[in-house]
This record gives structure tokens, sequence and C-alpha cells, in this order.
């Protein structure tokens, strides 16, 4: 009987240098001094998850793509483009427009997001796609999808995911940093009762390169612990929680791409083998 080949358990939590040791780093883009959070700018985050061993089942599924666009001393605009590759390499696509407020969380006023599927062929799959759009206006806080219209009393500080990766880059490095507040999980959930706080400073080094890092931490009801890793001139590198973690790279597109192909392949090399 052949051996079972030996799997070591990852047995901690992810941060980024446990990621360098899985080979999920190589490297950061360089870093600039002349970003300004509260500017022009697009930042694409590749997207990984770990099967929970050092060896085996760990790999990229897709990414994120931030552009903020400053509108006026008092807002901005937030568009967010997300891909995740799933089984045979169908892929689910999520465009969201917000309209944000410039506050310490980032606040959403208005929005519109949308959700499709495109199927190993390449095209979509008309009955899974969703159309949301949401206000937050005059207390109210009001989301529109499939027809319905739904409303709440307005949260006194609300923000959502994706805004936090924003609002994060304007935050001190101090332990006096701290937020609470609710958050809209992917534009549609309600997660109450969350908090940001600064957690300190931790020196990485790639290869190298020496990378000081700083930690926030998120805690709050009905998510997971969060943590988001930034360098010494406020940009967010990485975002870690449980078994997946957002990565800034330059080429994550290009390597989601590349991943889309390769499934798409293999899935039709299958059928051909099951028409035999």
């Amino acid at each position: 009987m052949a051996k079972k080949k030996q799997r070591t358990i990852v047995g901690s939590p992810l941060t980024p240098t446990l990621l360098d040791e899985l080979g999920a780093l190589s490297n950061f883009p360089p870093s600039s001094e002349d970003f300004k959070p509260d500017g022009n700018w697009v930042n694409t985050y590749r997207i990984w998850t770990c099967h929970g061993y050092r060896q085996s089942g760990n790999d990229n599924v897709g990414f994120v793509r931030l552009k903020r666009i400053p509108d006026s001393d008092k807002a901005f605009a937030l568009n967010v483009h997300q891909e995740v590759v799933e089984t045979d390499g169908i892929l689910n696509i999520i465009e969201a427009n917000i309209k944000c407020v410039k506050s310490q969380l980032a606040v959403p006023v208005e929005w519109r997001l949308s959700s499709c599927f495109i199927d190993a062929n390449g095209n979509e799959i008309t009955q899974l796609r969703t159309e949301t759009s949401g206000s937050k206006k005059k207390g109210v806080l009001r989301i529109q999808t499939g027809g319905h219209t739904f409303k709440s009393k307005e949260p006194p500080w609300l923000t959502c995911d994706w805004c936090i990766l924003e609002a994060i880059q304007h935050l001190k490095f101090s332990k006096k940093s701290l937020l609470i507040f609710d958050m809209l999980e992917g534009l549609s959930v309600l997660k109450e009762n969350q908090r940001l706080s600064y957690r300190g400073f931790y020196p990485m080094k790639i290869g190298d390169k020496n990378i000081p890092l700083h930690c926030f931490v998120q805690l709050g009801s009905g998510v997971l612990p969060c943590e988001y890793w930034l360098d010494d001139h406020h940009r967010l590198l990485v975002v870690t929680s449980m078994n997946k973690a957002y990565i800034l790279d330059e080429k994550a597109e290009k390597i989601t791409g590349k991943i889309v192909k390769e499934e798409r392949k293999s899935y039709e090399k299958r059928k051909k083998t099951q028409r035999k």
C-alpha cells in the first residue's frame, strides 16, 4: 500500500510573513512617497485562499480592483470591480459604483451594484444576474433589489466592507485610532457593532528588503476577525481573514485571466473524455 503524503497543518492565523512562507507573496508594488490616500488612485488586490495545509490547496482565486475618484472637497466615488473564479472556470463578476462622503468611515450615501456569472463557455448565465441599488438619506437606509424596496432606520455610523479598504488608509497609526460602526457587507447585509482599532507596528522582510508594516484589526458581530496591513505611506498592502487574503498586486488581473483559461481548458478536456 502506497504511503499517504504527509501534510502540515498551517496552524496559525494568516499574516504577511506567513503568506510569504506559503509562497503567496513575491513582492509588493514599489512603495511611493507620492501616494495620497485622498487622491485619485487605483489599487488592485489578488484574492488568495488557503485550504489549511502548507503543501497544497493554496490558490489564487480572483482579484478586486478599487478606483477612487475625488468628486469634491466633501465627496468621492469608489468604483469596485471584482472577479472570482469558480469550478470549471465559471466567473462571478461584481461591479459597484459607490458615492461616498469624506469621513473616517468613507460613508456610502448612494450606490449601484451588479453581479453576474459567466459560464465555462464564456456566456453570461442571465437568470443569475442581480441588480441592486441603495441610498442613505434623511435618516433612512433604502435598498432596492429584485423589484423590492427594503427600508430601515439609518444606523448612526455606517460603512461597507469595500469602503473600509479606502477609509483605513486615512487612519493614524495610533492606539487612539478606534472606530465603532455598522457595516453593509457586500452593500446588502447589515453587520452591526463592528470595532476597528490599531494593533501596532510589525517589522517584515521579503528577500533582502525590510518592509515596515502597521496592522489594524476589525472585530464585530457576524464577521470573522479581519486584519489590515499598511506600509509607512498608509497604502493598504494586505488584508487577511481566516483562510483568505487580499494582496496588493499589479499583476492580479492577468493572473486571474490565466486561471480562467486553464480551468476552462481542463473543463473542455473532461467533456471530451466523457463523450468517448
